[in-house]
């Protein structure tokens, strides 16, 4: 079944702001946009109770509500105690569908006990009754952000499961400069302008919420868990850390339309796959095409959206096409963030409440396995010999962090089988033929897989015979007449041979 796509194109001059707009445009064609909340908490008029725990100092954060007078649902609240007393009350998670003065309480058991003193308190709440977001728009999104305007920023609202506990999920997406953007990811947001220092409200303005390392990096009422600071060195992925999430050329981007290509699935209409491309760049394919990514917009039976929420994204990142004698050079890989938002790339301290966080191999500051898995797909029809003399058939020294994958395609084509082996006759196959390689994991190192993607989703692994040639994203390979695929995106070595592996989407 072939795919349907769309592309929505900003033209030469483009700003910032466009960039936010199109990915708007996007998710509302993708109808990923969740329903739109109100009656959000916004602070507390008042409150009373709590008792004293001893001379305790602990603070309880993300506490949620016990009982209420009307209907609202999903706001917790952080706790503070100092000698044992309640000293400062903020709104953590806003919740939905609460109304002016409503009255709610926290059990004493989530504030210290009352076997060691406490007792519930009682809570005011104030509300904003405006609508936050909406099926064909960003739940909240700010173009002038006070403390770092040149950064735009969109916050998209996806539900998976509005039954469930962590069944919506935050994604802020952020301009880091003309070529470059951030990702953060949470389970609540907190989309208003709230006092840094009224005890009473909800701190730090549109800002990630939850309990701390489970749900945000650091505490939720802190600046790093705001879109609006300056900087973004605690989101889910940094730009200044990693020059992976590219949405345009570093060479004078703006002077050059920007395409953001849309491709979703014909047989599981939620997954799709959107990429990146400036088609007026000349060149091998991976200069004009940039981040290819996927969102996860998929439930699994293996997590409970009760318990964890979904936070992961998947980048398709090609090695770069090259025109020389290099090796086996053509790397396509797949690169999925697994925990939520962080210090750097590769420091610890993530959010760990999130679906995809059982895979990770936390193992200290030195591993970046609290941010991703990666695992290569390697193309068996590069045949270059490099200068070592190492020959074309060996093996990608995989790090720890990625496994390598060779696709069969009918023989081998080499003069030589091994090293120092001596050859008979033609070692050219018999019978060759386009390997189009189907049933391809969300990331191959997630055992057991989430998700696999639909078959209309390929990898293609090639060979032409003619040196030199460009590949671009759009151009298409034919297997037959009733089976068409488009380029997204790939790597290839174009030196005596155009031969590579392709990541394609089926039209025909």
């Amino acid at each position: 079944m072939a795919i349907t796509t769309t592309t929505i194109t900003k033209a030469a001059g483009w700003a910032r702001t466009d960039v936010i707009d199109q990915l708007e445009q996007a998710f509302t064609w993708l109808e990923l946009h969740g329903t739109q909340k109100s009656g959000l908490v916004t602070s507390i008029s008042a409150y009373s109770g709590g008792g004293t725990v001893g001379t305790s100092g602990t603070d309880y954060f993300d506490v949620p509500v016990a009982t209420t007078t009307g209907i609202g649902t999903g706001a917790t609240f952080d706790v503070y105690r100092n000698n044992g007393n309640i000293i400062q009350i903020n709104v953590n998670r806003p919740g939905v569908g609460y109304t002016q003065g409503e009255y709610v309480t926290l059990s004493a058991a989530d504030i210290g006990g009352s076997g060691n003193g406490a007792v519930a308190i009682g809570i005011t709440v104030n509300i904003d009754a405006v609508g936050y977001g909406s099926t064909n728009a960003f739940f909240d999104k700010n173009f002038t952000p006070s403390n770092d305007s040149a950064r735009p920023w969109g916050v998209l609202k996806q539900d998976f499961d509005t039954n469930k506990r962590f069944g919506v999920t935050y994604r802020g997406f952020k301009t880091y400069d003309d070529y470059r953007m951030s990702l953060y990811v949470g389970s609540s947001f907190f989309p208003f302008n709230s006092s840094n220092l009224d005890n009473l409200g909800g701190s730090y303005r549109d800002s990630f919420r939850g309990t701390p390392y489970l749900d945000t990096y650091l505490f939720p009422n802190a600046s790093d868990s705001s879109l609006d600071r300056d900087g973004d060195s605690y989101a889910q992925l940094a730009a200044q850390y990693s020059g992976l999430f590219r949405y345009a050329t570093s060479n004078s981007p703006k002077t050059h339309d920007l395409k953001l290509n849309v491709y979703r699935s014909g047989i599981d209409p939620s997954f799709a796959v959107l990429s990146y491309n400036q088609p007026s760049i000349s060149g091998t394919l991976d200069e004009s095409t940039f981040s290819t990514f996927i969102i996860h917009n998929f439930n699994s039976n293996l997590w409970n959206l009760d318990e964890v929420f979904s936070a992961g994204i998947t980048f398709v990142v090609p090695d770069p096409s090259l025109n020389q004698n290099s090796g086996n050079t053509a790397y396509l890989g797949f690169n999925t963030l697994l925990v939520g938002n962080n210090a750097t790339f590769s420091t610890g301290g993530a959010s760990t409440r999130t679906a995809e966080a059982g895979w990770s191999q936390i193992e200290g500051a030195s591993h970046a396995g609290t941010k991703a898995q990666n695992y290569i797909i390697a193309s068996s029809q590069t045949n270059y010999t490099d200068s070592t003399g190492s020959g074309s058939i060996g093996y990608n020294n995989p790090t720890n962090m990625e496994a390598t994958i060779y696709s069969r395609t009918g023989g081998f084509k080499d003069t030589g089988v091994l090293d120092n082996q001596t050859t008979y006759g033609n070692r050219y196959p018999i019978a060759t033929y386009s390997s189009v390689i189907k049933g391809i994991p969300i990331n191959g190192n997630l055992i057991p897989c989430p998700y696999y993607m639909t078959d209309d989703f390929v990898l293609i692994d090639f060979n032409l015979s003619q040196s030199g040639q460009d590949i671009k994203q759009g151009d298409t390979i034919t297997i037959s007449g009733s089976e068409v695929y488009t380029v997204i995106t790939g790597s290839y070595n174009k030196y005596n041979e155009t031969a590579g592996i392709l990541f394609c989407a089926r039209t025909v």
